[in-house]
């Protein structure tokens, strides 16, 4: 038996369905914060970090941010915290509300905590490693050198405290800040709710699993503010009857048409470097 088959000319395809969320947008940098799962007093959320720049790169990442409503890190894999001091934990709202929890096994208890990727040793790690693109020493390469090496992700479980004790109170954390060793600066904006994050199913099969709740942080590269010029050291040598003097515009000049750079610089006695720069010409 044979079947033919005739496209529909009334056929339409349908819209892209409209969401109450925000697009995502583009930036040097990204930071998706996913909650994967909500319960009454905590989450579990998955960060992020992509990198989108053709040339800029982020060695030796660090991370950091502000909690909003006295959340505090439970649990951490694929990232470290620099401090772990339960103190702030117990002697404040967390201690009072979770009463019996062993603050001394708590990730962090920072407002604003700083974060770190793991080192490449504690990727096969059961209990803080085994995720993709985690423990690579804080390396996210740009997409052009290796796609494979552009991205960072980490987890980790927040405890809250009330009045956000339901499933639904999910706040992020507000202040985003990244840097790295020797690396661009970076200016983060607030996060932005937008649609959820797609997974594909932890089970294998053809099926997507969709994030509880996600919000995108975009950070762009900045340019630093130029530094007015201060500093220059006179010396002075038994030797020398003046003191050794600067170089002309060894700290720069501020103002190259009443300047000259390559003027010879003057030499003058001890006591004039107390006097106010504008009246040394008279001692020279």
């Amino acid at each position: 038996m044979f079947v033919c088959c005739k496209k529909d000319p009334k056929f339409k395809a349908k819209l892209d369905k409209k969401t109450k969320f925000l697009p995502r947008r583009y930036g040097d940098l990204t930071i998706a914060y996913d909650v994967l799962q909500s319960f009454k007093t905590s989450y579990y959320v998955q960060i992020t970090i992509d990198n989108n720049h053709p040339l800029g790169r982020l060695d030796h990442w660090n991370i950091t941010w502000e909690w909003q409503k006295g959340e505090f890190i439970n649990t951490l894999k694929g990232a470290y915290a620099h401090i772990k001091d339960p103190s702030e934990c117990l002697y404040g709202p967390a201690g009072r509300y979770y009463g019996d929890l062993d603050f001394s096994q708590v990730a962090n208890c920072q407002k604003k905590p700083i974060l770190s990727d793991l080192p490449s040793e504690k990727k096969e790690d059961e209990k803080v490693g085994k995720l993709p693109w985690c423990c690579r020493n804080g390396t996210v390469l740009p997409p052009l050198m290796d796609k494979n090496k552009a991205r960072s992700i980490f987890q980790m479980q927040v405890f809250k405290i009330p009045p956000d004790d339901n499933r639904t109170a999910l706040t992020p954390p507000m202040k985003w800040h990244i840097d790295g060793v020797i690396n661009p600066k970076y200016t983060c904006g607030p996060p932005i709710r937008v649609d959820p994050q797609q997974f594909p199913d932890p089970s294998g099969l053809n099926a997507i699993s969709t994030a509880f709740a996600s919000w995108q942080i975009v950070c762009n590269m900045t340019k630093p503010k130029p530094k007015e010029n201060r500093c220059c050291v006179s010396f002075s040598a038994f030797y020398n009857e003046s003191a050794i003097p600067c170089n002309t515009c060894a700290c720069g000049c501020d103002d190259t048409r009443k300047c000259n750079a390559n003027a010879q610089p003057l030499l003058l006695p001890p006591d004039a470097l107390l006097v106010p720069f504008v009246n040394r010409t008279l001692k020279a």
